[in-house]
């Protein structure tokens, strides 16, 4: 079998001859076939076959680094933001629960009588609802009363908002003028001592604990404020149905 030396190039098999001579400088020198010039192994392969390798450029640590900061600061503008929301969230409530809470008291100071338990309510009070005369024993004690107590302080003027719905904030929060029982508060264990309160429903014990905070003694289960779910901490996650603020 013939074999085409290549000197340091070593041996191609497989390659037709035809093509090995035309690619390495065949020439015939008095009839005798010589190979006069041997061109690289690669020259001996089929361009079809050959490949070029391209370089494949990575991101440098500097770009790397770049990239991560960019990274850094975007998360840390959303973590940001959603702190301040969170706290014009928590500082709008505790106004919207001391605005109820003086209210409810500049309203007794006015016409004698709390909001919900005038016995005057409807003569005195412009566009009142007919029914919404209370029992004047001092007390909010009815669902009722509760109802009119809300309406009584935005159509006297104590309160803005709308006459004819709950007081609500933040679109699921709920404040209501009402008596200290457990039919109307949701929360049990109020000391006997108390009568009428602010009730506070739908928040988290995040929001519980700060309102305690800013209005009492930060403790749920002692003081003037009181929360119908145990609080171990700020957790927005753990939802508080009913709190309490005692206004007598």
């Amino acid at each position: 079998m013939a074999m085409i030396r290549l000197g340091v190039h070593g041996v191609v098999p497989h390659v037709p001859l035809a093509e090995a001579l035309r690619a390495t400088g065949f020439h015939s020198d008095n009839g005798a076939r010589v190979i006069t010039s041997v061109s690289p192994m690669t020259n001996l392969t089929p361009s079809f076959l050959r490949v070029r390798v391209h370089p494949v450029q990575g991101f440098t640590l500097v770009e790397m680094s770049i990239v991560l900061v960019v990274i850094g600061l975007i998360l840390t503008g959303i973590l940001n933001s959603q702190s301040v929301i969170r706290n014009a969230k928590t500082k709008d409530l505790i106004k919207g629960v001391n605005d109820v809470a003086v209210s409810a008291q500049q309203f007794r100071d006015r016409y004698g009588a709390w909001p919900g338990d005038l016995t005057t309510a409807v003569a005195s009070i412009p566009s009142l609802t007919a029914t919404c005369n209370g029992n004047g024993n001092g007390q909010i004690d009815s669902a009722a009363e509760t109802t009119c107590a809300s309406e009584e302080l935005i159509r006297s003027g104590m309160l803005r908002g709308d006459a004819t719905n709950p007081l609500r904030l933040q679109g699921s929060i709920t404040l209501t003028v009402t008596g200290a029982t457990v039919a109307l508060t949701g929360v049990a264990g109020l000391p006997t001592s108390w009568v009428n309160v602010v009730r506070i429903q739908t928040i988290d014990c995040d929001l519980a604990l700060q309102l305690d905070r800013a209005t009492d003694d930060g403790n749920l289960a002692t003081g003037y404020f009181r929360s119908g779910t145990v609080c171990a901490g700020e957790n927005e996650n753990v939802a508080v149905a009913n709190a309490v603020l005692r206004l007598n």
